[in-house]
């Protein structure tokens, strides 16, 4: 039962830092100035409004 447990956490810990690191280089590939400087937002929907 504690291996188990161990094994949850760490497989949830590796993937919850892919993310971080996924998203960083996302960011740096599509900067969120550019979208500042238009000032347009983007919502949820992935839509653009002003």
């Amino acid at each position: 039962m504690k291996e188990m447990l161990k094994r949850i956490f760490l497989v949830a810990f590796i993937l919850l830092v892919l993310t971080a690191v996924s998203g960083f280089f996302y960011l740096q590939k599509h900067p969120m100035n550019s979208m500042k400087a238009t000032g347009k937002n983007l919502n949820f929907s992935g839509r653009i409004s002003k």
